[in-house]
């Protein structure tokens, strides 16, 4: 004769289906398909008529459900009602008379029709932290500690799978953004460009290395169709993307206005600040240099927004600071810009550097001598005539020496250009 076998318990029967439950969801790959999952269990598993997962919104400071049976997705301020005290208090919220209870939020049963007599609210916890909380809702009896202990447990299941979810967006969310990144640096490089050979009279060289993938730093060595020759170097306020995509329209709009042949820069460059200024927000400008080597190669006309003062190496060794400068362009409207001349001889070099490398910063935050550009330009062009093509190089290392390993802060650019 066969023994029956023993009748199983409550705490059994519970254990049975909580493990079962547990390989439900493990088979289950949609985030979301688990949260709701898990509600139906929570609601089925204590008895409850309702169950809802509520989660914080940081962005406006409410709760609002990611699953609430027999109504459509609810938001209350954080805070408020029931569910609202089990957040802010992290702790298990037990009501059996909700008729009798002032932290009830009453709004959302005069909006829905529904008559909450008993709640049970349990903190949902991942990593640490509240992130909103499970709420059961009218069981038939009154809920009890056990109840709350069963509702605990699901509750690290919901939270987990709401964490998992959060990560697993956040990590396709930096994916996305490194391939943005990506393709912006590529079009940035495209649009920096390439240093120009065979330019009559001239020789020219031009070197960015951003601070981070996509930089706001952009230079332009453009040959003019009357056979002089525009250099420009600007800097974009901020970094990443909204520099990049400011830096390209400055270029494109730069480019435009030289080959017209614009014969006043002053004028040119108020035009160019009127338009970026409709366009631009108040915290994206650009400090801006642009100098046109005229066809002969004896003079140098220029107008500067607010860009480090350029260098102009003489060549008997003079060096000169061209400090005529005005406000950066996108700044403010209306804004006044002056054109001024300097000549030029054979064997002058003029060096325009953005704020990356004169505001180098070492391990102790000590700032970089705007002197030692003046010393490296000297000790470079003089020591090895004619190598202007190596001056960035001469100028990176030497701020890579001071910083020792300090984090390169704001992106490095330099254009030089040596007269025939």
């Amino acid at each position: 004769m066969i023994a029956e076998a023993p009748e199983e318990t409550s705490a059994e029967q519970i254990t049975r289906a909580i493990f079962g439950h547990a390989t439900r969801i493990g088979r289950e790959h949609s985030a979301d398909e688990i949260i709701r999952l898990n509600a139906d269990f929570a609601r089925d598993l204590v008895g409850a008529d309702r169950c809802s997962i509520w989660l914080i919104d940081p962005r406006t400071d409410e709760l609002w459900t990611k699953v609430a049976h027999g109504v459509d997705q609810i938001r209350i301020p954080l805070g408020k009602g029931l569910v609202g005290c089990s957040v802010e208090e992290d702790r298990v919220v037990l009501v059996n008379d909700a008729a009798n209870e002032p932290r009830l939020h009453r709004n959302v049963d005069q909006n829905s029709g529904y008559r909450t007599r008993r709640v049970l609210c349990v903190p949902l916890r991942a990593e640490g932290r509240v992130i909103g909380a499970i709420q059961l809702l009218n069981k038939p009896v009154e809920f009890t500690e056990a109840d709350a202990g069963l509702l605990g447990l699901l509750a690290h299941f919901a939270a987990n799978a709401i964490e998992s979810d959060r990560l697993r967006r956040e990590a396709l969310g930096a994916q996305l953004m490194r391939r943005e990144l990506e393709l912006a640096h590529e079009v940035q490089a495209r649009l920096l460009p390439e240093t120009p050979t065979g330019v009559s009279g001239l020789e020219c060289v031009g070197f960015c290395r951003p601070a981070q993938s996509v930089g706001g730093d952009y230079y332009d060595l453009l040959p003019l169709r009357d056979g002089s020759f525009a250099v420009t170097l600007g800097d974009v306020s901020g970094k990443g993307i909204p520099a990049a995509v400011m830096m390209a329209s400055i270029q494109t709009l730069l480019r435009s206005f030289l080959q017209r042949a614009c014969s006043d820069l002053a004028v040119m460059m108020h035009d160019l600040n009127e338009t970026l200024y409709t366009c631009s927000t108040a915290e994206r400008y650009s400090t801006l240099f642009c100098g046109v080597v005229a066809p002969d190669r004896r003079s140098l006309t220029f107008v500067n927004g607010g860009q480090v003062h350029p260098i102009l190496l003489h060549a008997d060794g003079r060096l000169e600071r061209l400090k005529e400068s005005g406000l950066p362009v996108a700044l403010m409207p209306s804004a006044r810009y002056e054109q001024c001349c300097v000549d030029l001889q054979p064997g002058d070099v003029l060096v325009v550097v953005s704020d990356g490398i004169v505001e180098a910063c070492n391990p102790e935050g000590e700032f970089w001598d705007d002197d030692e550009v003046e010393r490296v330009v000297l000790a470079h062009m003089l020591g090895k005539r004619g190598c202007v093509k190596r001056l960035p190089e001469a100028l990176c290392d030497a701020v890579d020496g001071f910083a020792r390993g300090a984090k390169q802060y704001d992106d490095m650019t330099v254009v030089a250009v040596h007269v025939g």
